[in-house]
């Protein structure tokens, strides 16, 4: 995760605390004889968020991260004559380096061409082939779909380009069902599954086709509209989500339609097919499951953690 909030540290700590409190209540009960079922790993995690909040996270000061540098410093000295001092003008250099990249971090990617084909929508979005070889007309439901999104004044529905897949700001390809499911199965990676914005509301949608459509934006001037047409997936099961720390999020494919504002995606995710049974419901059924990238900045569902769920009610008895 690039990115840490002071309200997300607080909620970790919160949970780490608590796991490792009822792991010494469940496994060894208090008990000194059973003290040896403890490990450093375990109790080490009630100590990591303090130490977040003075030196930033464990990359920045944890002893198996500075062995790796110095191991990799070593790696670059090739004068065997005076080896610390190379050493040490190694750290110096790479300190440097560090320190201009974080100051100026456009330092730290050579400039690319775009692929041949792709048009550059702009702030970081680029469209990517494949694209549809003659435009196509939209079939009824997605015909209304465009007439609720289209301005008032857009009489008529343009015709349009299918558009296989999308660059994002991040780094990542968002693809299409349109192609991606012309290939074979073994060994695929999907990856037509996006979080968009939709209003304030983190929602996420399996990806028809990207396209863009021309419109009159004033007499005599044409402009595009860049959008994605979504499939749905359901919100989360609240219940789910409270129970597992904001950790499971399972959600039905809906047959919703949606059109999406291309520069409202924000990242690609991997929706994970289960059959789960829900809280309270009794009944099997299969659900996707969201997972973000690690190192994508994660979503804030909505849902407070199951440790907090009590304390708003304490407090009313209490006033």
């Amino acid at each position: 995760q690039h990115s840490l909030t002071h309200e997300q540290l607080e909620d970790a700590h919160t949970l780490l605390c608590v796991w490792e409190r009822n792991f010494e209540l469940f496994y060894y009960q208090l008990r000194h004889d059973r003290i040896h079922f403890v490990r450093p790993a375990v109790h080490q995690v009630i100590h990591l968020i303090p130490e977040a909040f003075q030196k930033g996270p464990p990359i920045c000061y944890a002893q198996w991260t500075m062995e790796r540098t110095i191991g990799n410093l070593g790696q670059q000295i090739r004068q065997p004559s005076k080896p610390y001092a190379n050493l040490a003008q190694e750290g110096v250099r790479r300190s440097q380096v560090n320190a201009l990249i974080s100051i100026m971090p456009e330092l730290d990617t050579s400039p690319k061409g775009l692929p041949r084909g792709s048009i550059d929508l702009g702030n970081g979005y680029v469209l990517l082939r494949k694209r549809s070889k003659y435009p196509v007309s939209p079939d009824n439901a997605l015909a209304q779909l465009l007439r609720n999104y289209l301005p008032i004044t857009q009489e008529i529905i343009p015709r349009f380009d299918k558009w296989a897949r999308l660059l994002l700001p991040n780094g990542q390809i968002a693809r299409s069902t349109w192609r991606e499911t012309l290939k074979s199965e073994v060994n695929l990676r999907v990856s037509r599954n996006v979080k968009f914005l939709d209003g304030n509301k983190v929602r996420v949608g399996e990806v028809q086709y990207f396209t863009r459509l021309a419109i009159h934006s004033a007499p005599e001037e044409w402009s595009f509209l860049d959008i994605a047409i979504l499939r749905l997936y359901s919100e989360p099961d609240v219940d789910l989500l409270r129970l597992s720390s904001q950790v499971l999020a399972a959600s039905l494919l809906l047959d919703d339609h949606f059109i999406c504002d291309i520069k409202n995606i924000r990242s690609v995710v991997a929706m994970i097919p289960r059959v789960l049974t829900l809280p309270g419901t009794g009944v099997e059924a299969r659900y996707f499951c969201m997972m973000e990238k690690p190192g994508v900045d994660i979503s804030d569902l909505g849902v407070p953690y199951s440790v907090y769920s009590g304390l708003g009610d304490d407090e009313d008895e209490n006033g």
